[in-house]
């Protein structure tokens, strides 16, 4: 080849068209396009160059038209397919869910945690191991080891997870990014259980952490699979409880100062259930040698029993949580009081039928001093409330004569409150009565259970004496919220507050006075009228009823008439709150509503021209 020849070729190769793929002139003038467009494919561009083949074409999975044909044809895989399914799911989870597991698992709390989770499993291990020594291989160490395991999986279950949902809840008050969520479409409860949701999948990442340990206990030998599944079933309840209340004590203050407070309280508070937890189930499985009877009835019913007041205690805090985060305008209170009325009947329930089952008094006593303690909690909550009504609360207040009789009692305010916890108690007062009336004739020879002969009057002087101590100190109580709001601002956990001090007071003053005056250290007094504890204690420990105990009887009359002062006392503002009546919507929240509820429901659209 000629000098000028190769100077032609080079050229020829060096043409180039628009779009930027090199293109050669053949003999006869024609163009071929080494790209493969429209005028020829790659072999046509070979060609036309006289031998020569570009790059681009020696493979023609490179080409531009190729490889989205390709791609079609490609069948998705199993993979894909739970990979779309996932991410279509994903769509409907709870945007907080989403927002609180990223910020959690990404932490570096979280991962400190989980590390020490995993090295002290990995220490524990090797440590149990080498102590028990060669005599692993026949001797049944696995309770031992499981302990341990045990100790290190509530630390953080029973801990770390609860103090991160009061923090994550505490912490968007603090900083002002709740005002945010607030303004968003997100109802109260969607966000309660969406950061409930983020510490519930933290335990399971913990407890997957533990899981093949506590396997290997299992295959240790000396203790049973179901004990092992029963304490982790009883674990994880405990820690979803201790979350929602954590959530609860967030909820009880914006303030900086008085949320460090309520952290150093929650932390001694969580620091002593995991303690107690521990200690009783280690004595359980090392000295008590438990065993899981699964073919005892009475076991069974006894779990479904507790479980009964697990979940309506789990569900009231879960709807007071969520309450304290709507509005203040908003009603409040309703919900609540509904879920109080349940917990009453499913324990009147359980207790019914334990003493019709087996005839025994000590259900209802039991009854009366846990309906007792849960009203005057209760009570003490709900004489705190705001003592005005919002307008938005007064425009769904019952209109109706049996509406205002009967659900009155249900509406927001602290005179309302204390009339629906007494009336609630006096309930059950009247129930355990009725329980003992009919018993006479359903058991004519029952037993007494350690309460003398005269059980019928011991069991009706004790639920007396304590509708009588509920009524006074709630009563007292609240008069004195009602006359500091008069000159101050009392917030409800003040006035829980004053309502536990004035029973502290009540208690522990005429105590200090007893055993300070000599003769007279343990032998009960009517200076411990006051004490609602010894004075019930004295009464139902007593085994020869009330004709032996001249004192009794004198606290029981006297404590008596002091309730009915009280009671008297709060019925004006009983009266006052009864007498408020709905009130018509302003005309612009009339029209704001209607053009919600159009939004809401479309108007149908036609089917057929006929329409």
């Amino acid at each position: 080849m000629t000098e000028g020849e190769r100077i032609q070729e080079s050229g020829d190769r060096s043409q180039a068209g628009p779009d930027g793929v090199g293109r050669a002139t053949g003999a006869n003038g024609e163009e071929g396009k080494g790209g493969g467009g429209e005028e020829g494919n790659g072999a046509t561009a070979g060609q036309a160059s006289g031998g020569y083949s570009s790059p681009f074409t020696s493979n023609p999975s490179l080409t531009g038209e190729e490889l989205p044909v390709r791609a079609v044809l490609v069948p998705p895989t199993r993979w894909d397919r739970v990979d779309e399914t996932l991410g279509k799911l994903s769509e409907w989870l709870n945007p907080i869910l989403v927002k609180e597991t990223r910020q959690a698992l990404k932490s570096r709390q979280f991962a400190v945690t989980f590390t020490l989770v995993l090295l002290c499993a990995w220490v524990w291990s090797l440590f149990g191991v080498a102590m028990i020594g060669p005599g692993i291989r026949y001797a049944a160490e696995g309770m031992q080891m499981f302990n341990g395991y045990f100790v290190i999986l509530s630390f953080a279950v029973l801990v770390i997870v609860p103090f991160s949902a009061f923090r994550s809840l505490a912490s968007e008050r603090e900083d002002g990014t709740f005002e945010l969520l607030s303004v968003t479409t997100l109802r109260p409860r969607q966000i309660v259980s969406g950061k409930l949701c983020s510490a519930v999948l933290q335990m399971l990442v913990y407890f997957s952490a533990i899981a093949p340990c506590l396997g290997f206990t299992y295959m240790l030998r000396g203790i049973a699979f179901p004990v092992i599944l029963c304490v982790m079933v009883v674990l994880f309840l405990v820690s979803i409880g201790l979350s929602i209340v954590g959530m609860l004590v967030a909820t009880a203050t914006q303030e900086k100062h008085w949320q460090i407070v309520l952290s150093v309280v929650l932390i001694f508070g969580l620091g002593y259930v995991f303690f107690m937890g521990c200690v009783a189930v280690i004595s359980a499985l090392t000295y008590g040698g438990v065993l899981i009877p699964m073919d005892d009835a009475d076991f069974w019913i006894g779990n479904l029993g507790m479980l009964t007041g697990y979940l309506g205690y789990f569900a009231l805090f879960y709807f007071a949580t969520a309450a304290q985060l709507t509005f203040a305008s908003n009603n409040r209170s309703t919900l609540l009081r509904v879920v109080m009325l349940v917990q009453q009947a499913t324990l009147v329930g359980w207790m019914g039928w334990g003493f019709f089952q087996q005839g025994e008094i000590a259900y209802l006593m039991v009854l009366l001093t846990v309906s007792g303690l849960h009203w005057y909690v209760m009570g003490a909550f709900l004489s705190g409330e705001a003592g005005e009504l919002s307008r938005r609360v007064k425009r769904q207040l019952p209109q109706s004569f049996l509406g205002r009789a009967f659900l009155t009692w249900f509406n927001p305010g602290p005179a309302t409150g204390y009339l629906f916890a007494v009336v609630n108690f006096l309930t059950i007062y009247g129930i355990s009565l009725a329980a003992l009336f009919v018993g006479e004739f359903v058991f004519p020879n029952r037993t007494s259970w350690g309460f003398g002969t005269n059980y019928n009057q011991t069991v009706a002087a004790y639920g007396l004496l304590s509708v009588s101590y509920m009524v006074a100190y709630l009563g007292v109580g609240r008069l004195l919220i009602g006359l500091l709001r008069k000159v101050t601002v009392v917030s409800m956990p003040v006035g829980v507050l004053l309502q536990f001090l004035l029973v502290l007071a009540g208690t522990g003053i005429p105590m200090t006075i007893h055993y300070m005056t000599p003769g007279m250290r343990n032998d009960y007094s009517l200076i411990e009228m006051s004490n609602p504890f010894w004075t019930l204690a004295e009464l139902g420990g007593h085994g020869a009823g009330l004709a032996r105990t001249p004192d009794i009887v004198v606290a029981v009359c006297v404590v008596t008439v002091v309730a009915v002062v009280v009671l008297l006392a709060n019925l004006p503002s009983v009266v006052a709150a009864v007498r408020h009546v709905r009130i018509a919507k302003p005309r612009r929240v009339a029209e704001e509503d209607a053009f919600v509820e159009s939004q809401r429901a479309p108007p149908p659209v036609p089917t057929s021209p006929f329409d």
